[in-house]
C-alpha cells in the first residue's frame, strides 16, 4: 500500500518524457534463472501485452536486431522500478537478487526496493559468506504503529468506549506500550486487524460466547511476538467464517480451512511462492500426465457419446417410411455387417452389434489422446476473448495429414467411398479448425476473475459451434460428391444413392468438426482445462475444493475479507497468511459462538 500511494504521488509531478514509476512484485523473480531486466521486461510484456510488440526502429537496438516495446523502454531508463516484496525471495536467492539489481540498475538509477528489515539485514550481512549491498540506497525503516492509536482502534470497532466488549480489550491495551510478546505483536495494522475479526463481535452477536483477548497476555502459552502473530494467524480463518446472522452457512470454517489451505500449498509449490491466484493456473496443481489423459478422455468420451447418439438416431432412421438411405450403407457406418432387414431381430446381430460398438469404443480413448497430443503442439492456456484466424502452412499440412491418415486406414478396413468421405472431411475441419486461433485476453483491462472465465467459457463454446458448423457444411458438400461415386462403384438408384450419401456426409462431417471442435476448444482456451482440472482435484481431494470453487473465492473477497483481488487474479490479505496457511496441519479450535453452548470434538462434531 505504501508503494501504491509512493506511485500516486509520483504521477502528478511527473514530466513528458520521463521515466514512469511501476509495482513489480519480487515473488515471481527466479535471479538464479533471469537477469533483472530480462524479467522486468517479462512481466511488463505480461501485465501491458501492448509492450510485448516490436520496439519502433530508432529504440529496437542495432541492424537485424529485433527488441519488445518492453525491453526498450528498460534499456532508455524510462521506467521506474518499484519492487515490492525482496522478503519474499528464498532466504538463497537475496544475495543474487541485490547483486543482479546492482549489475542491472547503475549508480543514480532511481529504484525503490521493499523488504522487512531483518530479512535484508541478513543479505547484506550474512552470518557466513559474503554480504551485498545495495549500491547508492538509502535506508527508510517504517515506524510500528502508535499504542495509543492501536488501542483507539481496538475500542472503537468493538463498540466504543465503555461498552463490555471494549472493556474486554483492558488487559492487552495495557501492555501495548511495553516490550512483551503481545505489545510488540499488535503493532502493524495487519495484527491489528486481524485481532479484531478475531475477537470482536459482530452486530447480533453476543460478546460472552466469544474467546477472551486477554488470552494473548498469557507468556506461558505465547512466550514470544512470533507465537502471538501464529495465534492471530491461525485464528483468522474460523473467525471469518463463522455464521452470519442472517445469512445461510454456505462453506463452514473447516470447509474453507481446507480449501485455503490448499490454494495456499499451490501457490507456494507449483509457483514457487508467487501471490497472484489465478483460477487458469489451476491446472499446474495437477500432474502434466493426468492432465495429458484428463484431455484425451474428455475427447474420446464425446467421441463414444456422439456415436451412442448416431447408432440410436440411425437406427430410428432405418425404421422410418421414408427411405434416407439403403441399410446397407447405414450398417456401413456402423461397421456391422450387411444384412437385410428381417434379420435385426437376430440374437447373432445384436451381439454383432454390441461387440462392433463396444470395439470402436476403445478405440476412441487412445485416438482421443493421439488428437490431444495433435492440438497440444499449438496449446494456449491463457484466457482467451474471442477466436479468429490465423492461416498458416502448419495447419494445412496438419489438415492434409490428417485427410491421408484417416481416408487410407477406413479404405483399407471398409471401401473407397468410406475411405474418402471420412478422410475428406476429416481433413478439411481439422485444417479449419486448427487455423481457427484465439486472441488472448488484455489482462489489465480485466475488472474481474468471474468475467474473464465468462469471456473464456464463451469463447471454447464458439470454437465447439463453429467446428460442427464448419463439418456440417463440408459434409454436405462432399455428400453430393459421394453420392455420384456411390452411383458409379455400385449398381444403386441415382437419387437413392445421392441421399443417402448427402446424409451420411452430413453426419460424418458434424460428427467430426465437433469432435475437431472440441478439441480446439480445449487447448485453445483456458476454461475448459480448468473444467478438468477442478473436477480431478475435488475428485482426489474430496473436502480440499468446493464444486463451485469461483463462488468461494468470491465470497472469501467479498464477505470474508480473507482474499483481495487485483484485476484478474485474487491474492491472499498478506503473503504471511498465505505461508502460514501452507504449512497448516490440523485446524486450530472454532472461537465460534456457539461453542460454549454445544461442545465438538476433534473432528468438529458436536458431542452429545
Amino acid at each position: 500500500m505504501l508503494l501504491v500511494r509512493l506511485l500516486l504521488g509520483l504521477l502528478p509531478s511527473r514530466e513528458p518524457g520521463s521515466p514512469v514509476p511501476v509495482i513489480f512484485p519480487l515473488a515471481s523473480w527466479d535471479p538464479d534463472r533471469l537477469e533483472l531486466d530480462a524479467w522486468l521486461a517479462e512481466r511488463l510484456a505480461t501485465d501491458y501485452p501492448g509492450l510485448a510488440a516490436p520496439a519502433p526502429a530508432p529504440a529496437a537496438g542495432g541492424p537485424g536486431q529485433v527488441t519488445s516495446r518492453a525491453r526498450a523502454l528498460l534499456d532508455q531508463r524510462l521506467i521506474i522500478p518499484l519492487l515490492d516484496g525482496f522478503d519474499e525471495l528464498p532466504a538463497h536467492t537475496r544475495a543474487v537478487a541485490l547483486d543482479a539489481v546492482n549489475r542491472a540498475l547503475p549508480p543514480g538509477t532511481p529504484l525503490v526496493l521493499t523488504s522487512r528489515t531483518a530479512e535484508y539485514r541478513t543479505a547484506v550481512e550474512p552470518p557466513a559468506g559474503v554480504g551485498v549491498r545495495l549500491t547508492g540506497a538509502a535506508g527508510i525503516e517504517l515506524r510500528a504503529v502508535d499504542p495509543e492509536e492501536a488501542a483507539a482502534y481496538l475500542r472503537r470497532d468493538a463498540g466504543g468506549e465503555g461498552t463490555p466488549s471494549a472493556e474486554r480489550w483492558r488487559p492487552v491495551l495495557s501492555l501495548l506500550p511495553t516490550d512483551t510478546p503481545v505489545g510488540q505483536a499488535l503493532c502493524t495494522p495487519l495484527m491489528l486487524f486481524l485481532a479484531r475479526t478475531i475477537y470482536n463481535p459482530r452486530p447480533g452477536e453476543r460478546p460472552a460466547a466469544f474467546p477472551d483477548p486477554a488470552e494473548l497476555c498469557d507468556t506461558t502459552r505465547f512466550p514470544t511476538a512470533a507465537a502471538v502473530r501464529a495465534q492471530l494467524f491461525d485464528g483468522f480463518i474460523p473467525a471469518a467464517y463463522r455464521p452470519l446472522p442472517g445469512h445461510p452457512v454456505r462453506w463452514t470454517s473447516r470447509q474453507a480451512q481446507q480449501t485455503l489451505t490448499f490454494l495456499a500449498r499451490h501457490l507456494e509449490a507449483d509457483l514457487h511462492g508467487g501471490a497472484d491466484l489465478a483460477w487458469w493456473q489451476l491446472r499446474l496443481a495437477v500432474p502434466e500426465t493426468a492432465r495429458r489423459l484428463l484431455a484425451g478422455a474428455a475427447l474420446g468420451a464425446s467421441m463414444i457419446l456422439l456415436t451412442l447418439l448416431s447408432f440410436s438416431l440411425g437406427i430410428l432412421v432405418a425404421f422410418v417410411p421414408y427411405r434416407f438411405g439403403d441399410l446397407d450403407l447405414l450398417a456401413e457406418f456402423f461397421a456391422v455387417p450387411q444384412l437385410p432387414l428381417g434379420l435385426w431381430d437376430n440374437v447373432i446381430l445384436r451381439w454383432s452389434l454390441l461387440w462392433n460398438f463396444a470395439v470402436g469404443c476403445a478405440a476412441y480413448l487412445p485416438l482421443g489422446w493421439l488428437l490431444s497430443h495433435v492440438f497440444r503442439l499449438r496449446e494456449r492456456n491463457t484466457p482467451a476473448v474471442r477466436g479468429r484466424w490465423s492461416w498458416n502452412r502448419r495447419s494445412l499440412l496438419l489438415g492434409l495429414g490428417t485427410a491421408v491418415l484417416v481416408g487410407t486406414g477406413l479404405d483399407f478396413l471398409f471401401d473407397r467411398v468410406a475411405g474418402i468421405g471420412w478422410g475428406a472431411v476429416a481433413g478439411l475441419v481439422c485444417w479449419l479448425i486448427t487455423a481457427w486461433s484465439a486472441a488472448p485476453a488484455d489482462l489489465t483491462s480485466v475488472t474481474s476473475p468471474q468475467e474473464l472465465l465468462r469471456q473464456d467459457r464463451k469463447t471454447f463454446w464458439t470454437f465447439v459451434r463453429t467446428g460442427a458448423l464448419l463439418g456440417l457444411l463440408s459434409g454436405l458438400l462432399l455428400g453430393v460428391l459421394l453420392g455420384y461415386l456411390t452411383g458409379d462403384l455400385r449398381d444403386i438408384d441415382p437419387l437413392d444413392a445421392l441421399v443417402g450419401s448427402t446424409w451420411f456426409g452430413c453426419a460424418i462431417g458434424f460428427w467430426s468438426g465437433l469432435v475437431f471442435g472440441l478439441a480446439a476448444a480445449l487447448h485453445r482456451t483456458a476454461w475448459g482445462d480448468f473444467t478438468l482440472s477442478r473436477l480431478y482435484l475435488a475428485a482426489r481431494h474430496r473436502e480440499a475444493l468446493p464444486r463451485h470453487l469461483m463462488a468461494f473465492l468470491a465470497d472469501a473477497h467479498q464477505v470474508r475479507g480473507v482474499l483481495r483481488q487485483v484485476g484478474p487474479v485474487y491474492q491472499f490479505r498478506h503473503i504471511d497468511l498465505q505461508r502460514r496457511l501452507s504449512r497448516h496441519t490440523e485446524a486450530p479450535p472454532l472461537p465460534a459462538p456457539a461453542r460454549a453452548a454445544r461442545p465438538e470434538d476433534a473432528e468438529g462434531r458436536p458431542l452429545t
